[in-house]
């Protein structure tokens, strides 16, 4: 006999997004009636986090409450994809930033429908009017002035409008019509992951259908958890949670992928048997950086989370140039342990160990003093990204560039003397000088280096002559300079 199905309606998880400072937090405050901005060093969300709240006519929804610096765009995108409702929020006071588009970008990508919050309104120099000129301008086009897109007007600081918005979250819900299988295994997705000292590898879950309980195993990519501590965003335990809940499992064998899809087992053991094999992965593409002649600046880099990990390497992998570059020799979660250390000490190079929201245990910290291996900790992605741009600078070696800035024609040969050569001559690209690097060129073949020691025009003693001048130069080399040759003269540039 087929089991039946029974759906029952699903609360909405929604994202809130957009640009760093426009008050998401703080909106997510006033709805939750708490305060996390205050904890968030330099009043930045560096996770992703999830929080449940009921509304007043009891119905739950879940919010994600998404970084806002650039650093995150990747969490962002990924906070959208786990949501079925999208919240953008743009501050009355300062219209449409970049990271505005690029939230708008992640929900269009995600295909979700979304709602704008036009925040600050309580601000001096807010105007709604003008952020909702400054939206159509961008394609977003709000009701009742042409468009589809639902929106309201708030202040995250009074609470003017947060019931307003509220009620069109759960309208838009209505409409997409989401329901879930309570009698189904939990599915769903890992928003963050990290490891704790005391009670090893956690994540937080979003479920999307099913139930989870007590007694059941979940697998996320190869990373497996029986379910024996499960708690919800405000750490009560629990013996079960259904679809649209976030929770926290407690457990994993292997810190799980921020993003990765999980599913729940009858037991562990299940769980394990559906575990994926390995793929090796190609090494080709970090072969390819090590085989020119790029400077490589070895890092080590440890963070307290998957989600922070995946954007500093996102950051670091824009610093530099085609000459130097950051290199991540090893990363990972969690506190700097004594094998980071002896990691930096390996190669030919030492490498620096970077942590973000880490601590470092007292015995590689000895050890790194120790050895002169350079520790340093960061809670503000921005002044990590900013130290390592001067770490960078220090390092790189020396390049010096050199430039051809004019071309003779050797007319005739006077005398020869000590390695000195007095030639005449016409300048026929720009310009020769005095004490400038020349390089001598016979039948268009290079025959060696010379400084030209004096430059004469019209028999006076001049620093430069110009293209199309005649002059007659001394010139310091190994070699004889013939009529017929080409002189190039080079300037060299430190950088």
């Amino acid at each position: 006999m087929t089991k039946e199905v029974t759906h029952t309606e699903r609360p909405p998880v929604v994202a809130v997004l957009g640009h760093v400072d426009h008050g998401k937090s703080t909106l997510l405050d006033f709805i939750r009636k708490s305060n996390t901005v205050a904890g968030e060093a330099g009043g930045i969300t560096q996770r992703v986090a999830a929080y449940e709240v009921v509304h007043s006519d009891g119905k739950r929804i879940t919010f994600i409450d998404t970084p806002g610096h650039a650093a995150f765009q990747a969490i962002r995108a990924r906070g959208a994809s786990v949501a079925d409702i999208g919240v953008l929020v743009v501050a009355a006071d300062d219209g449409v930033k970049a990271q505005t588009l690029e939230a708008l970008e992640s929900i269009k990508s995600a295909g979700i429908p979304f709602v704008v919050a036009i925040n600050k309104i309580d601000k001096t120099g807010a105007s709604v009017e003008r952020t909702q000129s400054s939206l159509m301008e961008k394609g977003v086009y709000l009701e009742k002035l042409g468009g589809d897109v639902p929106w309201t007007a708030v202040s995250a600081k009074t609470g003017e409008g947060v019931e307003e918005l509220l009620n069109l979250i759960l309208l838009v819900a209505e409409l997409e019509s989401m329901k879930g299988d309570p009698s189904a295994p939990a599915k769903g997705y890992v928003v963050e992951a990290h490891r704790d000292k005391r009670r090893g590898i956690e994540a937080t879950l979003i479920i999307k259908d099913g139930t989870l309980k007590s007694g059941m195993a979940v697998l996320a990519g190869r990373s497996v958890a029986p379910v024996r501590i499960m708690e919800d965003f405000t750490g009560k335990q629990l013996r079960q949670a259904s679809f649209s809940t976030p929770v926290s499992l407690i457990g994993f064998d292997e810190l799980p992928e921020a993003g990765a899809e999980f599913c729940s087992y009858a037991n562990k053991r299940a769980a394990e048997k559906a575990r994926p094999d390995v793929v090796a992965l190609s090494n080709d593409s970090f072969a390819a950086d090590l085989s020119g002649e790029i400077f490589l600046m070895p890092i080590i880099v440890r963070a307290d989370s998957t989600g922070s990990l995946e954007a500093l390497e996102h950051e670091i992998a824009k610093m530099g140039d085609e000459h130097a570059r950051v290199h991540i020799v090893q990363s990972g979660i969690g506190v700097i342990t004594e094998g980071d250390v002896k990691t930096a000490l390996s190669g030919a190079r030492k490498a620096a160990i970077i942590g973000f929201n880490v601590g470092v245990d007292t015995i590689s910290e000895t050890l790194a003093r120790q050895q002169g291996v350079r520790v340093e900790c960061f809670d503000i992605i921005y002044k990590l990204t900013e130290r390592l741009e001067e770490l960078l600078v220090e390092a790189r070696p020396t390049r010096v560039v050199e430039e051809v800035v004019g071309r003779a024609r050797v007319v005739r040969q006077f005398s020869t003397r000590k390695g000195t050569h007095v030639v005449g001559g016409k300048v026929t690209e720009g310009y020769l000088s005095k004490r400038a690097k020349v390089r001598v060129l016979r039948r268009k073949s290079v025959v060696g280096e010379g400084e030209i020691e004096n430059i004469q025009t019209n028999k006076q003693n001049v620093d430069r002559v110009d293209a199309p001048g005649e002059f007659g130069a001394q010139i310091g080399s190994v070699f004889e300079v013939a009529e017929g040759d080409t002189l190039e003269c080079i300037i060299s540039t430190t950088l």
